[in-house]
């Protein structure tokens, strides 16, 4: 396999815009039209979350304006999954609290979190949360700018087209479009009829984006994706092939970048957890990628 910095990489536009606009008819006939939610489970769902915990709904996907790539010549589109939407902070969280669109959450992640934020705090710049840093650096090892902390480092160079940062080349997709928790707080607690009904969605928006790279964040989200992507062929722990819609899907599974302890990922890429896990995981998904 080249060296990271030695990968080839070229974008798709078209097929790109392609895809989100056939995403967003789903979006539009299914979850979210005019501003207003009309998933048919939303008041299922809203009623079955804990006594005395919020419920906040309709947070739709992040899909990168660069999410058709190849490298090296292989198809390459990378799905990250989460749970769901955080809760958001600072003066304009008003606008992703619920019923957000899908190109107001891809403002709020590429330019919110992306050219807004650095890996820390520098600059004048504040530093992204645990999640998002960790999606950073499983980011840049995929697209071969290397392990890092560095700004410049977050930004690929195709083969033609001018550079784009690291955002917007991914699709972020939370395995629940609803949360539900303490008011107040980002920990979710959501249920399982929230789980089995938002499993339509999951499988749907899977289908239209069509990964090649798939990777799960938290033990519970790798529990509910395995409806949708089930292993066909197990490679180790943390690694392994579904079929989806008949296409090879790579899978990674892995810890929440802001769990406890040594399976913590989303404070420095040189955490253990990334030189002995994320990082050795990924180069094999890139590998059987390129086999496809």
């Amino acid at each position: 396999m080249p060296e990271p910095r030695d990968r080839q990489v070229s974008v798709d536009l078209p097929a790109t815009r392609s895809r989100i606009a056939r995403l967003s008819r789903y979006v539009e006939s299914s979850l979210l039209s005019d501003g207003q939610f009309i998933c048919p489970s939303y008041q299922q769902c809203r009623n079955s979350r804990h006594q005395g915990d919020a419920f906040r709904e309709g947070i739709m996907s992040h899909v990168g304006r660069r999410f058709d790539m190849t490298i090296d010549g292989a198809p390459l589109r990378i799905a990250v999954v989460g749970q769901e939407s955080g809760l958001a902070k600072g003066p304009s969280a008003a606008m992703y609290l619920s019923g957000v669109t899908m190109e107001t959450r891809y403002q709020q992640v590429l330019n919110g979190s992306g050219l807004a934020h650095r890996y820390y705090a520098q600059d004048g710049y504040p530093g992204r949360n645990p999640h998002m840093r960790g999606t950073t650096t499983a980011l840049r090892l995929l697209l071969g700018t290397g392990l890092g902390t560095d700004y410049e480092g977050e930004f690929v160079l195709p083969t033609t087209g001018r550079r784009f940062h690291l955002f917007d080349a991914f699709a972020l997709v939370n395995r629940l479009l609803c949360s539900a928790g303490p008011p107040g707080g980002s920990q979710g607690r959501p249920t399982g009829t929230m789980a089995r009904n938002c499993g339509t969605h999951f499988s749907a928006t899977l289908s239209i984006l069509e990964p090649t790279i798939v990777i799960l964040q938290g033990t519970k989200v790798a529990k509910w994706a395995t409806g949708v992507l089930a292993p066909e062929r197990e490679h180790t722990e943390h690694l392994y092939e579904a079929i989806l819609d008949g296409r090879r899907v790579v899978v990674c599974r892995f810890s929440h970048p802001s769990a406890h302890g040594n399976i913590r990922w989303g404070d420095r890429p040189s955490a253990p957890y990334v030189t002995k896990v994320i990082a050795p995981t990924l180069q094999a998904a890139l590998q059987l990628n390129g086999q496809a």
